[in-house]
């Protein structure tokens, strides 16, 4: 009788704890009488939290910050949708990324949706980005060929402008096709080297890289006279059946190689090597994270599970042992057969020259030896041209 006593008591203190905690939830006052509101936005670094912001980049985080926001189903910023993800949502706080595509209509605002089908809208201007421009599949072109841009943000209607043209304002490319992040254009007659410039709606952007860059080159292989020059002669050619010049002669290597031997394609220490490479800068040393080493190559055949070694400097020991096996950079193709198209190869200077401990800035020139080698027998098939020297950035 006791236990039901006391079981009886513990359920009616249990009903009235329960009537007690529900008659304060049904009490409580919500903020803003439990309608979603927008306080304010701002950024989603924790260095810059108190930056509020009524406008912001595509791509860009935001965190939007408010009250009775935990039920938000939908976020619209103008007419595109922006992903939500359920953990980072809560009653005073969304984290979301503008949507990078570009909106068909512009509202400058943003709408948010929530469980019940109401919506909040707040002012808010997304900026469209300018067009970005990153580099060429191959930055040496002939006209009339294919030039093919990498970068972003390339909104129709564009307009793609080599240097060169009367007075130097230009000369506008056809454009073959365009996608977000990819413009193919025809290179047209009279395109000079320079930087190209697209322009959209949302504005313009000139490139940092020239086009048929003819800065700093080292080795264009015009004009040799193959004094103190230790490869053949017979590898630069001013045509070939298979490849297209891009820019007058050309290194053209063709040659069966039996395992762990080597190819010397441009190795020597006088003549027109150390007067070409007078051209690299000496702010190229003082600075080599601002520069790259660039050169163009064209295959028939797979450059894979082999490597040039590329050697360059004032060592006495020229041609011996530390120039060949201790003092070189290491360049590791992974190319497939470009079936005789050209590309643009991007090293940084800076790592090319710790790599090669001898190389230090001399109005002299310098000697070189740039050799492929493979530990399987192999018949590399490639051509190469325009190895320079050049800043990372417009100067």
């Amino acid at each position: 009788m006791k236990l039901q006593l006391k079981s009886y008591f513990f359920c009616l203190v249990a009903m009235a704890m329960g009537g007690i905690f529900n008659s304060c939830s049904e009490d409580e006052v919500l903020p803003n009488e439990g309608k979603p509101i927008i306080n304010y936005i701002r950024v989603t670094r924790p260095e810059s939290s108190d930056s509020l912001i009524t406008t912001a980049g595509q791509g860009s985080m935001v965190a939007i910050i408010g009250q009775n926001l935990q039920d938000a189903q939908q976020i619209w910023f103008n007419d595109q949708r922006a992903q939500l993800v359920p953990t980072y949502i809560t009653n005073t706080t969304i984290f979301t990324r503008i949507p990078t595509e570009i909106p068909g209509n512009i509202s400058n605002q943003i709408k948010i949706i929530f469980a019940n089908g109401d919506s909040l809208l707040h002012d808010f201007t997304v900026d469209i980005s300018e067009p970005q421009i990153y580099s060429m599949v191959s930055e040496y072109v002939n006209a009339g060929d294919i030039a093919t841009i990498r970068g972003n943000y390339f909104y129709e209607p564009l307009m793609v402008k080599f240097a060169g043209g009367a007075n130097q304002e230009g000369v506008l490319a056809e454009i073959v096709s365009v996608e977000d992040n990819l413009v193919e254009v025809t290179v047209p007659e009279g395109a000079q080297p320079g930087p190209i410039t697209i322009i959209s709606n949302f504005g313009e952007t000139k490139s940092d890289f020239y086009f048929r860059d003819n800065r700093n080159v080292i080795a264009s292989f015009d004009g040799t006279d193959f004094s103190g020059w230790w490869s053949s002669s017979d590898l630069i050619v001013a045509s070939d059946p298979e490849i297209s010049a891009i820019s007058n002669k050309f290194l053209r290597a063709n040659r069966e190689l039996a395992a762990y031997s080597w190819l010397e394609f441009w190795v020597g220490d006088g003549g027109t090597i150390l007067e070409a490479t007078k051209n690299i800068p000496q702010q190229a040393f003082q600075t080599p994270k601002a520069y790259s080493l660039k050169f163009e190559i064209s295959t028939l055949s797979a450059l894979t599970n082999a490597e040039v070694r590329m050697y360059m400097g004032n060592s006495n020991d020229f041609g011996g042992s530390r120039a060949k096996e201790n003092n070189f950079y290491i360049w590791r193709p992974n190319i497939g057969d470009l079936d005789g198209e050209w590309q643009t190869v991007v090293i940084p200077f800076e790592n090319f020259l710790l790599a090669n401990k001898d190389l230090q800035y001399n109005l002299n020139g310098y000697q070189v030896s740039f050799y492929f080698s493979s530990p399987v027998a192999t018949t590399p098939n490639f051509a190469l041209d325009n190895i320079r020297v050049v800043p990372n950035t417009i100067q």
